[in-house]
């Protein structure tokens, strides 16, 4: 079986989330550890507190804040299998979600080139859920992907990043000078930006069937408070 490390950038989410997360991640077979980078602190040493005598969790303290951008190629960085599923401290991937990957690849080793992307969100009781299913089983490429954003659901699909992906392509392939000026100022489009550069240096993404998670949206989402302040125009012009 493939070992999977769990990364979760976070910031200010153990009091809602986490502290009911990393225990069922805890008991998660698939999971091999679970690194976890914090933007103030105040969830490490919580997590220190409840975990700090369990080996598989790992927990980094970034001296400054880095932005959901580069925390999340930070968290990548520190895991020490090839392969990681990156989650949303304030979202939640159960065991299903693994073994419908696993069994996706039917024995078979993953693409070290390759995005294994959900397919569908569990509905919550205060939200009905993202299902872009219709898509499942395709592969998108750097020469399909902007039909995929332009495919109703299919722009939703560009813009989730709650999946498994090859650790050294994602920390590798990086914004070009004349993007990087917009990494500090994409919080609210920070996944559709990163799987724009995926997918331009030479990147796939599957979307596989049945792998679904929860994803919770509520006030204190980054996406919620910052898509005021983010140049939406900008980034959706990168798909056309």
């Amino acid at each position: 079986m493939t070992k999977l490390s769990l990364c979760i950038p976070t910031m200010n989410r153990w009091d809602q989330f986490l502290y009911r997360y990393i225990p069922e991640y805890l008991k998660n077979p698939y999971i091999d550890e679970i690194i976890i980078c914090d933007e103030t602190g105040e969830d490490a040493k919580k997590i220190t507190e409840a975990f700090g005598d369990n080996p598989k969790v790992r927990v980094f303290v970034n001296e400054k804040r880095l932005g959901v951008f580069r925390n999340k190629d930070k968290v990548v960085s520190l895991a020490k299998n090839d392969f990681v599923c990156l989650m949303d401290s304030d979202n939640f991937a159960p065991e299903s979600y693994f073994e419908v990957w696993l069994a996706f690849l039917n024995g078979s080793q993953p693409d070290n080139h390759t995005i294994y992307m959900p397919s569908r969100t569990i509905p919550q009781p205060n939200h009905g859920g993202f299902d872009f299913s219709k898509f499942s089983g395709r592969t998108y490429t750097k020469d399909t992907y902007k039909q995929l954003y332009h495919d109703g659901t299919g722009a939703i699909a560009c813009n989730t990043g709650n999946y498994i992906v090859p650790k050294k392509f994602y920390i590798e392939t990086e914004p070009g000078p004349y993007l990087e000026q917009f990494v500090d100022h994409c919080s609210a489009a920070d996944v559709r930006f990163k799987n724009y550069i995926l997918w331009e240096n030479g990147g796939s993404a599957i979307i596989v069937p049945g792998m679904d998670y929860h994803h919770i949206v509520h006030p204190g989402s980054i996406y919620l408070q910052t898509v005021g302040n983010t140049n939406i125009p900008f980034f959706d012009s990168l798909y056309t």
